[in-house]
């Protein structure tokens, strides 16, 4: 396998720059046939964009290398997964010399419900889908911050994924080989460089913060505070990573590189303009939605009375899920569960999960307290409740975390119309004591 000293070398990239600097030599015949009244207002138009275009493909190719130069010596990589627009955010951060905000907004994309749309592709690889479980339980933790249960479990996950994978090592193991063809994760500048950083020896036991996830002090109870955002965000970016280097193994295994078929003078006038097209409109997109978010700001003085709800707002949702759990409504409570994936579920069999776990836990009465919105996506609901445990009547306060989603089924944000609130159920096994 030829290493190629950049990612911006890779096969995938070079093609790109490649085609486009085909389409600037097509742009330069389209103008010279206009010149002798041969014209094509489409193709005029798209050509038009070239220019911008060659500078954008400049820009994106290089980035994956330059998010590594800044990052990952901090533990953080480029990778398949991770989006172009949070590696820009993260990169133009860095170039500012704001390493700090930087590591932030990776650390708050990837302990948040962001990441739960990539969920679906630990399903697809035996090593991940086997350990599916846990990973919803690691996913769990983390959205819950309960950091100190999730960080161990991840890096279980990770090690015993890459044993599965290579069929002898682990992903700490000395000699494991982390590469594979045409892949950003695998390049040499990507997990073998956290690897060994990962994997650096750690033989006193420190009790000072640790920002990055040393497996050997961690797992072997020498570093004792390793639970923070930054370690967790860490951890979750490398199994991602780990999933993209598996499915280039995988995808080079079965589909090795083949000769690139020549296109025809009219296939790549087509091809070039249905890029042209898409690029931008994703682009506006993307420019739309980190504007959304570099605005967006938590409520103040938030109207707790259930009458003044705004009908999206997160508040509503918990009263709503309260209103259900009184009425014994447990069909509605199960469609309002939060849950790490986008598989199907079947309703009834469900509810009937809940029905066990609430049937000797009636709710008597219940008040919103206070609401707290904590990020875009997430809001917190503390509400205060009278129950009855089988013959006996209890208060308690509990607390909803509330995650909105948007109405394609990515996280939503909170402020906006049409979006829709789930619940993580942890407060129901609280109420037995």
């Amino acid at each position: 396998m030829e290493e190629k000293d950049n990612i911006a070398d890779l096969p995938s990239y070079s093609k790109i720059r490649k085609d486009v600097q085909g389409a600037n030599a097509i742009g330069k015949v389209v103008k010279f046939l206009s010149f002798f009244g041969i014209k094509n207002d489409g193709l005029n138009e798209a050509f038009s964009k070239i220019p911008n275009l060659k500078k954008e493909v400049e820009h994106l190719s290089t980035l994956p290398d330059r998010f590594n130069s800044h990052f990952a010596s901090l533990g953080w990589i480029s990778h398949e997964s991770m989006n172009s627009p949070l590696m820009e955010k993260a990169v133009e951060l860095a170039d500012n010399n704001d390493i700090s905000g930087a590591e932030t907004i990776l650390a708050n994309h990837f302990t948040s419900t962001e990441i739960s749309w990539l969920q679906h592709r630990f399903r697809v690889l035996p090593a991940f889908s086997i350990r599916f479980e846990l990973i919803e339980k690691a996913y769990k933790d983390t959205l819950e911050k309960r950091f100190h249960s999730c960080v161990p479990l991840l890096l279980t996950i990770i090690d015993g994924a890459v044993n599965d994978i290579s069929k002898s090592k682990g992903f700490f193991s000395e000699n494991t080989e982390l590469k594979a063809w045409d892949s950003i994760a695998a390049h040499s500048s990507g997990l073998t460089a956290i690897k060994d950083i990962f994997n650096a020896s750690r033989k006193k036991t420190n009790s000072e913060d640790i920002f990055l996830p040393y497996r050997n002090g961690i797992l072997h109870g020498r570093d004792l505070k390793f639970d923070n955002q930054l370690v967790v965000g860490k951890c979750w970016s490398t199994l991602f990573a780990v999933n993209d280097w598996a499915r280039a193994l995988k995808e080079e295994k079965e589909n090795p590189p083949i000769p690139e078929k020549q296109l025809t003078f009219g296939e790549s006038l087509r091809e070039l303009k249905e890029t042209i097209i898409e690029h931008q409109e994703w682009k506006v997109k993307s420019d739309l939605r980190w504007k959304e978010l570099d605005n967006w700001k938590p409520r103040e003085n938030i109207n707790i009375e259930p009458s003044n709800f705004n009908e999206f707002s997160p508040e509503k949702t918990a009263f709503e899920i309260a209103e259900s759990w009184k009425n014994k409504n447990y069909g509605n409570i199960a469609k309002l569960i939060h849950r790490f994936s986008n598989k199907e579920i079947n309703i009834g069999k469900e509810a009937g999960k809940i029905r066990r776990e609430l049937e000797y836990k009636k709710l008597i009465s219940f008040k919103i307290k206070s609401v707290r919105d904590e990020a875009p996506a997430i809001s917190e609901i503390t509400m205060d409740i009278v129950y009855q445990l089988y013959d006996n009547e209890k208060s308690k306060e509990i607390v909803l975390r509330m995650i909105c989603k948007a109405d394609d089924g990515q996280m939503g944000m909170n402020g906006k119309e049409n979006m829709s609130w789930e619940f993580i159920d942890n407060f129901f096994y609280s109420l037995d004591f």
